[in-house]
């Protein structure tokens, strides 16, 4: 069998002085850049866009100022991305406005075949003070240390707030990393130098919010509908299935009726997103989601006489929330 290309591309390259190869190495790179770089891309129209934008601020645009920006050009006729094409395009707004401050000398084609070659390296192992910086982040959102749970959320809150404001995103580890190292959450939470009792609280706090029966758990003051008899009143429900739907809500844990409640709206109580239902519990947008999601099917399942619980069609869950407005006490 005969000596391939790369077999002898490799022979050459270890036979090179340290110098060499690190020169040799470079040099390739930019052929492969330069071969990359063939017409030009679709890339062009963003890099044209946000000079658009940037022509009329006088200077490169945030987040904010190209979405204030780009509708008015658009309205007047010049073709101009949209900051949500330009986003996703890129990846994070910093890598939109390096390719712009590249845009006078690059082309926009030899900016693209830059960025793919580009390796942005996985942060392997995250150093002491950036996961230091991480902890006291999270303890000054939560007014102690957090729980496992806690931090997961803190960080998911992080991260997705950069996202939506185009920033780059943070290297926020994730709680493994702590328990790795340190053997445990507790550990790592002493290892940063809080105390023992500090640490405790974050076990009071614990206890409600993430119990998973949830029940008698719940954080005292948080909303929760009750539901009047269903006798006598007008219902987008038949009395026999109000009956059993009723008697479904009051079995539910408080957890999925203070879930239903802020977010349908309950009792007067001011419907709110997915993050603020989940913030006081410290659970993610999925999970509230889920119990959301689950605590509706339960009731509709009841509503038709289903013990096996089934998802029922969309119309029934609908007359479901529905009644369940009207009844809310």
């Amino acid at each position: 069998m005969g000596t391939s290309g790369p077999d002898l591309l490799v022979a050459a390259y270890l036979a090179l002085t340290a110098d060499e190869q690190t020169e040799g190495f470079q040099r390739i790179r930019d052929l492969r850049v330069r071969e990359e770089a063939g017409g030009e891309s679709a890339a062009s129209r963003f890099v044209a866009s946000m000079q658009k934008v940037a022509d009329v601020l006088g200077h490169s645009p945030t987040v904010g100022e190209y979405k204030e920006v780009q509708p008015e050009l658009a309205a007047a006729g010049e073709p101009v991305e949209t900051f949500a094409r330009v986003y996703r395009h890129y990846g994070t707004w910093p890598r939109a406005l390096e390719a712009l401050e590249l845009a006078p000398t690059t082309p926009a084609s030899l900016i693209e075949a830059r960025f793919r070659c580009r390796r942005v390296g996985k942060v392997w192992r995250y150093t002491e003070g950036t996961m230091r910086d991480a902890i006291v982040r999270a303890t000054e959102h939560w007014g102690r240390p957090p729980s496992v749970a806690e931090y997961e959320w803190w960080r998911e809150r992080e991260l997705e707030l950069a996202r939506n404001t185009g920033e780059e995103e943070p290297h926020l580890p994730s709680s493994n990393p702590f328990r790795k190292r340190w053997g445990t959450w507790e550990a790592a939470l002493l290892h940063f130098g809080y105390t023992p009792e500090a640490v405790a609280l974050r076990l009071e706090g614990k206890i409600q919010p993430h119990n998973r029966q949830a029940d008698p758990y719940l954080p005292d003051g948080m909303p929760v509908a009750e539901l009047d008899e269903p006798a006598g009143i007008a219902l987008p429900l038949a009395p026999a299935e109000a009956l059993r739907m009723v008697a479904a809500y009051r079995a539910l844990a408080r957890r999925s009726r203070y879930v239903l409640t802020v977010r349908l709206g309950l009792a007067g109580a001011e419907p709110v997103s997915l993050r603020a239902a989940g913030e006081p519990l410290a659970l993610s947008l999925d999970r509230i989601r889920q119990i959301q999601m689950h605590a509706i099917d339960a009731l509709a399942a009841a509503a038709a006489g289903d013990a096996r619980n089934r998802p029922e069609p969309r119309s029934l869950r609908d007359r479901v929330i529905e009644t369940l407005k009207t009844l809310a006490a």
